[in-house]
């Protein structure tokens, strides 16, 4: 279901008579609108005329753009009034914009719990008045509440084919993005580009994101990989993450022992657990799990005492920023960078991760973040 687990998933009513209805409406009102255009009456021609030049306008301005399912969509211009149900989305959307916005005028309700917790709420207080009416936590959309939001597009996930379907089907515009590596990020950042005609933005910050991350690599790619750490990325209760995780703790220096899984997420024992012996456990930012629930051991039937990890203390919670770390977001190489400090500090004793933070925003979001907004993102992983 993309980076997290809806436990609480939404029920979505059933539409199908009503979407009916609506499409008949329109196909009718449609053809009226189609039969009174080709009518002749005083002054027709030179509003025909009128009419040529400005769709041969809007052809001059129309947008293409490939999607990650491999569909081409042709916008007529720049959009004023996008909708997503990608829940990390605003914040790179955010990035590629460059500042405060209100394009954004629908987004997923379980966005709205990180934007809340996050830096991104005094960067983008717009987003505040975005729609959550429309789209369900797992990502299905109501027609009528989308439609009433009058989207120029709507941006959902490709595996979500029937939902796409749908909103073609009521005459929207779909562009479908894919979940889960660096590259389909870089695609991300590309497409918004493309589609707010922000081409430079995106080429700046692709590049920036690749000269962050080899600034670690070039450190990291030297660990041999029996020096390297064994890392946990605990996403829930007695629930490991793979997928994405392996692409930060390659990159940071450590090893991660569910990367084999073919899951993203698994479900294991403490048996497991214990017989990795993980030397760092990262607790994602989705679950209500602490630090100190691993180091007093109040998870019910788990003994976590006997974890190098616990022991060292050496257990974090995953930050949030612009967004949640866990998963690809416009944030990535701070997660990256924060653990390699975590890991190797005597590599990376220079580096000074709210220094680190601090020039991050400055460059990619144009934002000034207080030493209070450090402190709240990275004073507190520990507890």
């Amino acid at each position: 279901m993309g980076e997290e687990d809806c436990s609480n998933l939404f029920v979505r009513n059933g539409l199908g008579r009503r979407e009916f209805l609506f499409g008949s409406v329109a196909a009718l009102t449609a053809a009226s609108f189609g039969l009174a255009g080709c009518s002749q009456y005083p002054g027709s021609k030179k509003a025909n005329t009128a009419d040529q030049s400005k769709s041969a306008n809007e052809g001059k301005n129309a947008i293409t753009i490939t999607d990650q399912a491999g569909k081409t969509i042709t916008l007529d211009k720049v959009p004023e009034r996008v909708v997503t149900t990608i829940m990390p989305l605003p914040s790179i959307f955010y990035a590629v914009m460059g500042a405060d916005n209100e394009v954004l005028k629908g987004c997923n309700p379980a966005s709205m719990p990180a934007y809340r917790s996050s830096v991104l709420a005094a960067m983008y207080p717009s987003l505040e008045k975005a729609n959550t009416d429309w789209c369900a936590r797992d990502f299905n959309v109501n027609i009528e509440a989308l439609l009433a939001l009058k989207p120029d597009v709507v941006l959902q996930w490709t595996f979500m084919p029937e939902s796409i379907k749908k909103m073609e089907d009521a005459g929207l515009k779909v562009i479908a993005l894919k979940y889960g590596t660096v590259d389909d990020l870089k695609a991300w950042i590309t497409i918004l580009a493309t589609m707010m005609q922000k081409n430079d933005r995106a080429k700046f910050l692709i590049d920036y994101y690749d000269k962050q991350i080899s600034e670690v690599t070039a450190r990291t790619n030297s660990i041999a990989p029996d020096k390297r750490p064994v890392a946990l990325h605990l996403y829930d209760s007695l629930k490991v993450f793979s997928g994405f995780s392996n692409y930060w703790m390659e990159n940071s220096g450590s090893v991660n022992p569910a990367k084999d899984f073919k899951e993203r997420s698994a479900q294991v024992n403490m048996e497991q657990i214990i017989s990795w012996q993980p030397e760092f456990v990262y607790i994602s930012n989705f679950t209500k799990i602490r630090p100190s629930d691993l180091y007093n051991n109040t998870l019910p039937g788990q003994d976590w005492s006997q974890i190098p990890a616990v022991k060292h203390k050496h257990v974090y919670k995953i930050p949030i920023g612009g967004y949640r770390w866990d998963p690809p977001c416009m944030e990535t190489p701070l997660m990256v960078k924060w653990l390699a400090h975590l890991q190797h500090p005597d590599m990376f004793k220079d580096m000074n991760m709210k220094a680190e933070v601090s020039q991050f925003y400055k460059d990619v979001y144009g934002y000034s973040i207080s030493e209070q907004e450090l402190s709240t993102m990275l004073d507190h992983t520990t507890e």
